[in-house]
Parts: structure tokens; C-alpha cells; sequence
């Protein structure tokens, strides 16, 4: 598995359950923690916790949950095993490897524009210089 940064973000397994539903009158609804492939960027985390990725998942039926990141772990708050078993582990998954790939692509774009801008500020640099240089004071 990839786990350099460049590398899409994913969610591999449940890595812990919250102790209350291991009770014997287990509340319906709990924590449950999943491991990402690799760390969480800064712009990732953003979007994974913020206002979009939430409305997205209340679009698709599952408004009640809240993703909070915790180092290499995603908690899901306010599920059950049952839930995530019957498709909002897929979609979490997809959702998460969604927002991996775009943030990837708006960086490649920044880091292009920025190529683009040094290239174009190197060969403004060297023209001035080069039109200086052909200033004589005699």
C-alpha cells in the first residue's frame, strides 16, 4: 500500500468501538474509528471535517453522523457496526478517497501556476538585466 502524501487517502479498517457498545444495554448509536492509509493533510482535514462533507453525507441519508480526524483515525460519531456494514462505510470510503483526489488535483494546480509565474518573473528578471546591461553612460 502507498503511503506517501501523494498517495490517494483511504480508510482501511475499524480500528476501535467505543467501550459503550460493548455494554450489555448498548446505546444505538456510538463511536467507531477507522484507520486512514497514510496522514491526514492539513486541506484534507478541513473538508473531511467541515460544513461540505457533512451536508454531503446528510444529502445521502446520513445526517446524523459527525467525522472527526484524530491523527491517522477517523472517528464516526453518532453510527453503529450495523450502519457501517449496510453502505456508509462505502460510502465514508468514497467520499474520503473523493476529497483526497481533489485536493491532490488543486495542489498540482497551484504548484503549476506557481511554476508558471517563477518561469515568466526568471525570464522578465533576465530580459532587464540583459537591457541594462546595453545602457551606456559615454
Amino acid at each position: 500500500m502507498d503511503s506517501s502524501p501523494e498517495s490517494t487517502l483511504r480508510l482501511t479498517s475499524v480500528v476501535a468501538v467505543s467501550r459503550e457498545a460493548y455494554a450489555l444495554k448498548a446505546p444505538a448509536r456510538y463511536t467507531v474509528s477507522a484507520v486512514f492509509s497514510r496522514r491526514v493533510n492539513p486541506a484534507e482535514a478541513r473538508s473531511i471535517q467541515g460544513p461540505t462533507m457533512h451536508a454531503r453525507l446528510e444529502e445521502l441519508g446520513y445526517g446524523h453522523v459527525s467525522l472527526v480526524i484524530d491523527d491517522r483515525r477517523l472517528k464516526i460519531v453518532n453510527t453503529n457496526l450495523e450502519e457501517l456494514k449496510s453502505g456508509m462505510a462505502s460510502v465514508i470510503g468514497s467520499l474520503v478517497r473523493e476529497t483526497s483526489d481533489q485536493m491532490r488535483l488543486e495542489q498540482e494546480q497551484r504548484d503549476e501556476a506557481a511554476l508558471v509565474k517563477s518561469k515568466a518573473d526568471d525570464a522578465r528578471g533576465k530580459e532587464i538585466e540583459a537591457l541594462a546591461h546595453e545602457i551606456t553612460f559615454d
